[in-house]
């Protein structure tokens, strides 16, 4: 198995983290791998175990958790002789509404010879009440439709299979058809 990097999008409340557990867990099942996840969402947890979400210090949590994901993945594993035959797996948790936000962990990965998986969750704009009373973070409904609204389609060249998972344009808003998790099938129909 190769280096994977697995890049999470979504929309908070549409099961970023569930399926980020999902594959650390289906991932670390083989004793030839070391997985691991990276949210910025960790780094706004305090001492004492809680959740403290500072504006402020939105972009520096960004900017460490892509450096501890780039040293993760860049990592020289021949220094470790234990583990120079295991199988590496980077886990992106975090919204990437837009490509800016994830392509800095794209380059790191392809440079390093990984492999790259970006997998958008899908999600729908009447939903959004929905999403936030399931968001752990108390994320307000407001906060979620203005991501909706900054949310840019995943581009051509990271489509794996296009086929029937059907995205909509109603009262300029995208609504997602498919279920959560049917990810990497996508096509524009614009």
């Amino acid at each position: 198995m190769k280096n994977t990097c697995y890049i999470l999008r979504g929309l908070p409340g549409t099961g970023k983290s569930t399926l980020a557990r999902l594959l650390s867990a289906a991932n670390s099942a083989t004793v030839w791998a070391i997985v691991r996840t990276f949210s910025t969402d960790d780094l706004f947890i305090n001492e004492e175990g809680v959740y403290e979400f500072d504006p402020s210090m939105l972009r520096q949590h960004h900017q460490e958790n892509l450096r501890q994901a780039t040293e993760f993945i860049s990592r020289d594993l021949r220094e470790d002789h234990e583990e120079i035959h295991m199988t590496r797996i980077a886990i992106i948790d975090n919204t990437n509404v837009q490509h800016w936000e994830y392509e800095p962990y794209v380059t790191a990965a392809e440079e390093a010879g990984w492999d790259v998986q970006i997998i958008p969750l899908a999600w729908n704009y009447y939903d959004i009440p929905e999403y936030a009373k399931r968001t752990k973070h108390g994320v307000p409904e407001e906060a979620i439709r203005r991501m909706a609204d900054r949310w840019e389609d995943l581009p051509k060249k990271y489509v794996v299979f296009p086929t029937i998972h059907d995205k909509l344009r109603v009262d300029g808003r995208t609504q997602w058809s498919a279920p959560p998790y049917d990810s990497t099938q996508t096509f524009d129909n614009r």
